[in-house]
């Protein structure tokens, strides 16, 4: 199947699609509310989430608000989801097994600290939805292993097996082997695809790699000490800059300075940008640069996987700022400051 014929009409939904994302003034106006509420009301009456927000207005919690807002997403996906078919409709479902894995990382934390997954702040939305996980027995567990035991008849249980042989559970350990694993999966399904479409995936997925890998290193090295042999085991075995000697040397690195020099003259020394906020707005970093250069390479690659990649990326990152916007009201944060913490800007370009 040609291109033209197989993205055709899919972008053309997508294209429709995107005209109900949040504007700027969207996010001014939330941004300027005085309550929850008030934020909550604004977006049913003047947003697409009216349609899909069934959720009360005040007193809402956390937890049931992000749990609409992922339905909303899950929604939305399975009306892209449906235009492709045989095995370029499983490639796009192992795509968005990233959304398990991170409520799974969610479930960990609960199980490590000896919570109950009910009391958790967070939904697990997207358990079992993408990927072929029993969200029954994984709720069961009661440890990193029963956990991991639990995903015995899916791909993701061989690349968590060696964190079963630990002597004792490492919560770290395992969210390193979930996102290494998650990648292994990617790549091993990008036969499934058509040599435009894998050459396109491996230029986004290599650049989100060299993205966790410089993150991965300097966790590691910052907060946890970890040896070079470990941290190397525990990069992504891919990337678009990042070759595998460049991953070792930075691995090898003894002090941070020499980290940020090399990281820079790969081309992403914005990740440490300002010594004073260098931790706290990371993440942050990564997801900013991730949203342009995804704007980028769906426009330079119209016909082809990515505008489905990116529209939903774009669509985690509006829920994702959505949920932001409401914790700074909740806190009482100056928009200003609130903004800081946004993918999309809204004061700042």
């Amino acid at each position: 199947m040609d291109n033209i014929t197989r993205y055709g009409a899919i972008n053309t939904k997508i294209h429709a699609m995107e005209g109900d994302f949040l504007k700027r003034e969207d996010y001014k106006n939330m941004l300027g509310k005085s309550s929850v509420a008030e934020v909550i009301t604004y977006l049913k009456q003047n947003t697409v989430y009216g349609k899909m927000l069934y959720v009360q207005t005040e007193g809402i919690s956390r937890r049931v608000l992000e749990e609409a807002l992922n339905k909303s997403m899950i929604a939305r996906i399975d009306k892209l989801i449906h235009y492709f078919t045989g095995s370029y409709r499983e490639f796009i479902r192992t795509l968005y097994m990233k959304y398990e894995i991170e409520d799974l990382k969610i479930l960990a934390r609960t199980i490590f600290n000896e919570e109950r997954p009910e009391d958790i702040d967070k939904p697990l939305t997207f358990i079992g939805k993408y990927s072929r996980l029993d969200p029954n027995k994984i709720l069961e567990a009661n440890s990193i292993r029963d956990l991991i035991l639990s995903m015995d008849k899916t791909e993701l249980f061989n690349e968590l097996k060696p964190v079963i042989d630990m002597k004792r559970e490492n919560l770290f350990y395992f969210e390193m082997a979930l996102d290494m694993g998650y990648f292994n999966i990617l790549k091993k399904n990008w036969r499934k695809i058509s040599e435009n479409d894998r050459h396109v995936m491996e230029k986004w997925e290599g650049m989100v790699a060299d993205l966790y890998n410089v993150q991965w290193i300097y966790r590691g090295k910052k907060f946890y000490n970890l040896l070079p042999e470990e941290l190397l085991n525990y990069t992504i075995n891919f990337g678009e800059k990042l070759s595998f000697s460049d991953r070792k040397q930075m691995c090898y690195i003894e002090n941070l300075d020499d980290l940020y020099r090399m990281t820079a003259n790969l081309g992403y020394g914005f990740l440490f940008n300002k010594e004073n906020t260098r931790d706290i707005f990371m993440e942050r970093r990564i997801n900013r640069y991730i949203f342009y250069n995804l704007k980028t390479m769906s426009k330079k690659y119209q016909m082809s996987i990515i505008k489905t990649v990116a529209f939903i990326w774009f669509l985690e990152f509006e829920v994702r700022d959505i949920v932001s916007i409401i914790e700074s009201i909740r806190y009482k944060i100056p928009a200003e400051q609130a903004d800081k913490f946004l993918i999309k800007a809204v004061f700042e370009e």
